[in-house]
């Protein structure tokens, strides 16, 4: 002889609920439950976004003669187009920076300058999405107009 189950059965309040539950969920949006970017995030895209002429500034920290990158002791940063004669925010951090020069011309005339000379420089992300340089200043002598 065969041992019969208990049968389960849920009270008929219950099993609306539970129809009425699972409903809901199902037809929730996939982005409710997606968090805001962590802040951290969110500022490295910000400081790390060179698709407009961007300002920087810092310091020459070493030339890289085989692949044609300057590298930079990063200290601040300006969206304050065209000019970049305000709104410097400082980078924090010991921050450095790769760029690209627009050509050999001035990949030969920055190698002229020494480790640690500090230097303005616009730059702008290129088709390829190299950080190139438009334009650069030697912040050890007076402005050029326009830079």
């Amino acid at each position: 002889m065969k041992k019969s189950r208990p049968e389960f059965h849920l009270p008929s309040f219950l099993g609306g609920a539970l129809i009425a539950s699972c409903v809901m969920l199902i037809s929730i949006p996939a982005g409710a439950f997606e968090t805001e970017p962590h802040p951290l995030d969110t500022f490295l895209t910000n400081i790390l976004n060179f698709k407009e002429p961007t300002g920087i500034r810092g310091t020459l920290r070493y030339i890289n003669l085989e692949e044609t990158i300057v590298w930079l002791n990063w200290n601040e940063r300006s969206d304050d187009r065209p000019l970049f004669q305000t709104k410097w925010q400082p980078v924090p951090g010991d921050a450095t920076l790769a760029v690209h020069p627009q050509d050999l011309d001035q990949f030969h005339k920055l190698r002229q300058f020494s480790k640690g000379a500090p230097i303005e420089m616009i730059i702008q992300f290129d088709s390829e999405g190299k950080r190139r340089i438009l334009s650069y200043h030697d912040l050890t002598q007076p402005p050029k107009i326009p830079m």
